[in-house]
């Protein structure tokens, strides 16, 4: 089979013939068919980002969409030719207060994660590649839905995961800031699937966000931050109908925390927010603000396997519209087009590689 190869960060990808493997015990081999990429995908090859590498030669990759090819032994609830969702995100199935984890296809998480990433080094950017079945997803009654749009779950279920960590309720006001972002405006759609009575979208320009703004029916309003504190929080909090009850921080990179802070002062009185982006600053919160005003702040990293198939039900169920992500193919031999194209893609587009044109 073809599969792209990383023989260490630094070096570029080459397509290469290698063995199909078979399934071990408690995993399955997938031949995979579309497989969205991350829009660092370029800088990771490169290796410029602090990860912890599988030792290569390995396949890079994250998520992916395809079909069984093959089950392993002590795997009793997947057939041969079942549609499913593979997931990089990997915690050892033992019975620990903290289990190792790691991102297939990615990087080692908790220090002790090292040796997973050496028994499944390699992700999804090859024809078929074996999964712990733990991370493989179902997609029953989806066969009508190219594989290419389903490889959008790979986007939404991240902050889907923050939004139910967030407990978000059907009818609560949500703010989400760093909407125009990847994973932000994906957050936008999970909350209106989620019910969310209304969907306040920051970020810093106001073109970026216009888009967001016809989905759900009026409720998604944007509000484009000035930097200015006082003047933000003022406009979140007139857009949110006098304040929200979760705040969701997806900003990327973010260097100054204006605008995360400015979403936390949004909250009304016992209201929560959740931090799933990523700062390169600290985030100097006050100690009576948050005392005063019963605040609950988390951190939250990634999804649970039923974040995963809470997303997908929404999905079959029609409440979460797949096609309201644009979607870009790519031909598998083709992946350094569509990294650079990665590289470039905003808000609600959907970069993927597909191994055959029905994808």
């Amino acid at each position: 089979m073809k599969a792209w190869m990383l023989d260490q960060p630094g070096q570029p990808l080459a397509l290469r013939d290698v063995p199909q493997p078979e399934p071990r015990r408690g995993a399955l081999l997938v031949r995979v068919e579309a497989v969205p990429l991350l829009s660092y995908t370029r800088q990771y090859v490169q290796g410029k980002l602090p990860y912890g590498y599988p030792q290569g030669p390995f396949s890079p990759g994250t998520n992916g969409i395809g079909r069984v090819l093959a089950v392993g032994e002590g795997v009793y609830g997947y057939r041969v030719g079942q549609r499913v969702a593979l997931s990089p995100y990997w915690i050892a199935d033992e019975a620990l207060r903290e289990p190792a984890q790691a991102l297939l296809g990615l990087t080692a998480i908790s220090p002790d994660s090292g040796p997973m990433l050496g028994d499944y080094p390699h992700g999804t950017l090859r024809e078929a590649v074996e999964f712990p079945a733990s991370t493989v997803f179902p997609l029953d009654g989806l066969d009508h839905v190219p594989s290419a749009q389903l490889a959008a779950l790979g986007k939404l279920v991240v902050p889907f995961g923050g939004l139910r960590r967030g407990r978000l309720a059907a009818g609560e006001t949500v703010v989400v800031n760093g909407a125009a972002g990847a994973f932000g405006s994906a957050a936008v759609l999970d909350a209106l699937a989620l019910g969310a009575g209304r969907v306040v979208a920051l970020g810093r320009r106001a073109a970026a966000l216009a888009p967001l703004a016809k989905f759900g029916g009026g409720r998604v309003v944007t509000v484009a931050l000035s930097g200015e504190m006082a003047r933000d929080v003022e406009a979140i909090r007139a857009a949110a109908n006098g304040g929200a009850d979760l705040a969701f921080d997806m900003v990327g990179h973010a260097t100054d925390p204006g605008a995360t802070l400015a979403a936390l002062r949004s909250l009304r009185r016992n209201g929560r927010m959740v931090l799933m982006g990523s700062m390169e600053v600290d985030l100097p919160i006050k100690y009576g603000e948050m005392l005063i005003n019963n605040w609950e702040l988390m951190g939250h990293f990634m999804y649970s396997g039923a974040d995963y198939r809470a997303l997908i039900a929404l999905v079959q169920s029609g409440q979460l519209p797949l096609d309201a992500i644009e979607v870009q193919r790519h031909p598998f031999d083709a992946l350094e087009t569509a990294i650079d194209a990665a590289e470039k893609a905003e808000g609600l587009t959907c970069v993927t590689v597909c191994t055959s044109q029905g994808a």
